[in-house]
């Protein structure tokens, strides 16, 4: 008699429990092979286990499956070949799979392919049912054993995946989806992603396929899938994770690599749960990762991301770790920053000159933030200046350490429910607090024990959860929330280094926790603010960057945009991906410019590439332009900077269609040679108009008035009143009070000199209205008179001042002259207000109600005159949500896009360069050839 080709054996005990789950699923197959069964085609069998004669009935066979209850399946069901001898068997019964086969192998020869499909079950009680957990599990593994009863036979593929699959838990999971699926194969990483070879049968590889695209493991992001056959030989039984390759890229730029960085990401729950437990050989361990959280970006000195090519190739695995780094069932298979005590990194706590602190470094450096004592940190990515936020005297020396008078810090808390103490934290706020990027979140701040000087004149905070295991065992220790702030003087980059920290930070600080993992990349903190509309990101970096941006138009050699000079990020573009560094701070200081040509390089590298095409600033004097008119290059592409504005707005967003840009920030280059920053534009691919801008404000003594805020507003009051009225009236108002006769009759005569600059700027008339409003007279950090502004600002709807408006519009060239707003109704509105006894907040309000209404009708007419629908808003005074939430309501959501992933400050500056370079690139290649 002819056996059937295929045999299913359904090993249990239907009276105990789920160990009645073989049986159970043999006996769904039945009405699922019904025609399979009547054919002849398949057989099925039931028993209590497996047996020595169970040899027998798999002779001849094509294929055998055999159903157990497993308590030990990575999901409801698992499909795994066997292999003779194998590992030890995932059954609840004596016999495994494996062992029969060596038996039969020994006795008769080849066995049949034969595959063991584990259902998870959890109760084994004597008399008991299968449960209904255990139960649900019977439909999906008879269904996907029919699946494979019905495959045509084994096929192989190569599966090219790109995207952020490094780094992330990726090939892990693909182990485990691939073993349940019942396929062969291995993974590994590459320069292009990550490549899988898989065998078994259509149904396994294409439902492969769609996990990988539609389900991935959390962190990861799959931006491509391709799928092709290959003609390599069927790999053994069992799926693996071959070693990185540094294979070149199928395709695209040679030498540039296509997968996408990962993020540092914050620590796990499971983690912390490990850190947090005595019993555990990683208790109060600082360096705890596993293959979903950890360092990433910091640590990476090349790609594929493998621990050899990170910071953590000097630690080599001890044995408990090398066993669960090899275990396809522990969260720390293949995890590549894998760490305990026994193989480090290792903490020390020294003082200033090196020289190490006696007792436990984490002990002694927690005690020491209790007593009031001032740190220096090493994080992930930089040195952090902390100390207790509840105590003035450490606040205290962290300004002094910092050389920032009044900037608010960020503060360190250990929970969300802290957090909620601090600050008005909502969903939106909280989701931020708790994701795996773990920014600081600004929040409108309550009354607490946080020391005023911790926000200084801000009614927001700063709020952060552990982002580490050190910081989360810092705070904790403490039991205060801690002030957390970059280490490095204000104005110079994030300090990186042990020597650098102990030699510019060692006599600042009272100790110095520091470890032996260098850092490879500079990554500071990001920081984001909860809005109405979601998250706007003012400060890209930890957790958020390098995230690639998709673009509309792929660029056909690679491309570098150095960015702005202040708040530095460059971006570089291979293909349809840009990529932003993390932000690289001020480059006004020779130390600045170091750290941002020195970072910039290893990003490149990182990337592969060294691209010809360099894309800046127009502005002669910008550090980031003279660096990148410096790099040789076979083209170098000049952008507007405010051009560049609502060109990243347009990147981020995928715009390809016209649009009216109102750009509004503090100053930026104009060619027409004003300091340019109040400007409504037309952008149509890379043709670019001017279309309206504010009055501009003389700047007497240059740039310094900026911070000078007084001599601003006194601008202000000659412009709308001339010098006798403005005079008389700066006596009036406190901004004015420790400004001399003699200061102001200079301030007039520079004030009517040709070359003192104007500048068009939003940013300095809201510092000119804010110093008559809120009385400040110098801005003691970039944005402080704004900000106090629009905190002052009455809530609910305003009537606006009188503004003189362009009744028409006209689209000019960028180096014309261009239809003015002239706000000069305006400031003689504010000033008769306030004499007239308006309260400030009122004052504010419609002020803010003002510039709203004018930007909108200004867009309004603009979208009228020219046919354009959309209305993009970006620059650094759209970090005022009042302007910006003004202007929404006026032109309607629908209509308006901005800044949300980007900063709309100038830490976006670089994508919208980038954007204009790659435009030029495939239309236009003398676009602002320089």
């Amino acid at each position: 008699m002819t056996r059937a080709p295929v045999l299913v054996i359904g090993i249990g005990n239907p009276s105990r429990g789920d160990d009645a789950l073989g049986p159970a699923v043999v006996a769904r197959l039945e009405e699922l092979l019904r025609a399979e069964l009547a054919g002849g085609q398949v057989e099925t069998l039931v028993d209590f286990q497996l047996q020595i004669e169970h040899t027998l009935d798999i002779s001849g066979r094509d294929k055998v499956f055999i159903v157990d209850a497993s308590v030990s399946a990575a999901g409801p069901f698992a499909i795994g070949r066997v292999a003779a001898n194998d590992a030890p068997s995932p059954f609840s019964h004596a016999m495994s799979p494996a062992e029969l086969l060596g038996v039969y192998e020994r006795t008769f020869g080849p066995a049949p392919p034969v595959w063991a499909v584990a259902v998870r079950g959890r109760t084994f009680e004597l008399g008991a049912p299968i449960g209904d957990e255990a139960l649900a599990h019977v439909e999906p593994a008879a269904r996907a054993i029919v699946a494979e009863v019905r495959a045509t036979g084994d096929r192989g593929a190569r599966l090219t995946v790109r995207g952020t699959v490094q780094g992330v838990g990726f090939r892990p999971w693909v182990v485990a989806q691939a073993t349940r699926l019942g396929l062969s194969g291995t993974v590994h990483n590459t320069l292009d992603g990550v490549v899988l070879e898989a065998w078994g049968s259509e149904a396994g590889i294409t439902e492969l396929g769609r996990l990988v695209t539609e389900a991935p493991p959390a962190g990861a992001s799959v931006e491509s899938l391709v799928v092709e056959a290959t003609t390599s030989i069927s790999p053994s039984p069992g799926f693996r994770i071959a070693p990185s390759t540094c294979e070149a890229p199928t395709g695209g730029v040679e030498g540039a690599t296509r997968v996408a960085i990962p993020p540092d990401v914050a620590t796990c729950d499971a983690c912390l749960a490990e850190v947090d437990d005595p019993r555990d050989r990683r208790y109060c361990y600082p360096f705890t990762s596993c293959a979903a959280c950890g360092p990433r970006l910091a640590v990476a000195r090349g790609l594929p991301f493998d621990r050899a090519r990170t910071t953590m190739c000097d630690f080599p695995l001890c044995v408990a770790c090398r066993a669960e780094y090899e275990s396809p069932e522990d969260r720390r298979f293949h995890a590549q920053t894998i760490a305990c005590p026994a193989c480090g990194p290792r903490l020390s706590l020294v003082h200033g000159d090196g020289a190490a602190v006696s007792g436990s470094p984490l002990e002694t450096a927690t005690r020491m933030l209790r007593e009031g004592h001032t740190l220096a940190v090493m994080g992930i990515g930089a040195f952090h200046l902390v100390a207790d936020a509840t105590d003035s005297r450490a606040v205290a020396s962290v300004r002094a350490a910092k050389a920032r008078e009044e900037k608010p810090f960020a503060v360190l808390v250990e929970s969300l429910a802290w957090a909620s103490r601090l600050g008005e934290v909502d969903a939106v706020a909280a989701g931020a607090l708790e994701s795996p990027a773990r920014p600081v979140v600004l929040v409108p701040r309550r009354p607490s024990a946080i020391v005023p000087e911790v926000f200084g004149p801000s009614e927001k905070i700063g709020l952060m959860l552990p982002s580490t295991p050190l910081h989360h065992l810092l705070v904790r220790g403490v039991g205060r929330p801690l002030v957390m702030t970059s280490g490095n003087p204000t104005g110079g980059p994030a300090i990186v280094d042990v020597d650098e920290a102990l030699r510019r930070l060692g006599p600042k600080v009272d100790a110095l926790l520091v470890h032996d993992r260098p850092i490879a990349r500079r990554v500071e903190d990001s920081v984001v603010a909860s809005t109405p509309r979601g998250l706007r990101v003012v400060r890209r970096s930890r957790g958020y960057a390098p995230h690639a941006i998709r673009l509309r138009v792929a660029a056909p050699e690679p491309i570098v945009a150095y960015g702005a000079h202040d708040r530095a990020c460059a971006c570089v573009v291979v293909g349809d991906r840009a990529y932003c560094t993390p932000h690289l701070g001020d480059t006004s200081y020779v130390e600045g410019e170091r750290a941002f040509e020195h970072d910039l390089a290893g990003f490149e590298d990182l990337l592969g590439v060294r691209p010809a095409v360099v894309a800046h600033d127009l502005h002669p004097d910008y550090t980031t332009t003279r660096l990148a008119l410096r790099r040789g290059a076979r083209l170098h592409v000049g952008v507007q900077h405010h051009v560049a504005h609502v060109r990243a707005v347009m990147a981020e967003h995928g715009l390809d269609e016209p649009v009216v840009g109102v750009a509004f920030d503090g100053t930026g280059f104009g060619p027409d040679g004003t300091l340019w920053g109040g400007e409504i534009l037309t952008l149509d691919g890379l043709r670019e108009r001017r279309v309206a801008t504010f009055r501009p404000l003389g700047l007497p003594g240059g740039e310094r008035a900026i911070r000078d805020v007084a001599k601003v507003a006194y601008a202000a009051l000659v412009d709308a009143f001339g010098d006798a009225e403005a005079k008389a009236l700066s006596r009036r108002f406190p901004a004015f009070y420790r400004l001399s006769d003699d200061t102001l009759a200079r301030l007039s005569i520079l004030l009517g000199l040709d070359a003192t600059p104007r500048a068009r700027g939003l940013g300095r008339l809201f510092d000119a209205v804010g110093a008559l409003v809120t009385g400040l007279s110098v801005a003691s950090f970039d944005g402080h008179v704004a900000a106090r502004l629009e905190d002052v600002a009455a809530p609910g709807a305003h009537l606006p001042y009188p503004i003189t408006l362009p009744s028409t519009l006209t689209e000019n060239e960028l180096s014309a002259t261009a239809d003015e707003i002239d706000p000069r109704p305006t400031v003689r509105a504010v000033v008769a207000d306030l004499l007239d006894g308006a309260s400030p907040s009122t004052v504010s309000a419609r002020f803010h109600a003002t510039i709203a209404y004018a930007a909108s009708t200004i867009a309004e007419l603009a979208r009228a005159t020219f046919g354009i629908r959309r209305v993009v808003l970006s620059g650094g005074a759209f970090m005022n949500r009042l302007l910006e939430d003004g202007i929404r309501h006026r032109l309607g959501e629908g209509l308006v896009s901005s800044a949300v992933s980007v900063p709309t400050n100038d830490g976006g500056i670089a994508l919208g360069q980038a954007h204009a370079a790659v435009l030029a690139l495939v239309t236009n290649p003398a676009y602002g050839e320089s």
